[in-house]
């Protein structure tokens, strides 16, 4: 309990500073690409330099799964009315528009769920 807090709020918001890492797990495809990005530079905001960013996102064009993974969160995502899966370059870029350098993927078990990226505020 000590070294962690918990703060409820909205990133419209922003996101509090002070942590060494963000970790957005499931959220950036839930949104447009305009949201999506205000997320993600309140999360480079609220970062220092050297801090990380730990996003584990569905990506379209994940090799093997793509057809069933496009289907899959296309259906979802339209009865969510809003966001899409991005595919792994795109996502990148919107990491550097956000101000996050050195983009790196980390496998994981079961990509057509959730892949992982791991960026550095520089």
């Amino acid at each position: 309990a000590g070294r962690a807090t918990a703060r409820g709020g909205s990133f419209h918001d922003g996101l509090p500073p002070g942590a060494d890492a963000v970790s957005l797990v499931r959220v950036v495809h839930d949104h447009d690409d305009a949201p999506a990005l205000a997320l993600l530079k309140a999360a480079r905001a609220a970062l220092p330099p050297g801090g990380t960013l730990l996003l584990a996102e569905p990506m379209a064009g994940t090799p093997g799964a793509e057809p069933i993974g496009d289907a899959y969160f296309g259906f979802y995502l339209l009865a969510m009315g809003s966001g899409r899966p991005r595919t792994r370059p795109e996502l990148a870029d919107m990491l550097a528009q956000a101000g996050f350098s050195r983009v790196r993927e980390h496998r994981t078990r079961r990509p057509m769920l959730v892949r992982l990226l791991v960026a550095t505020a520089p």
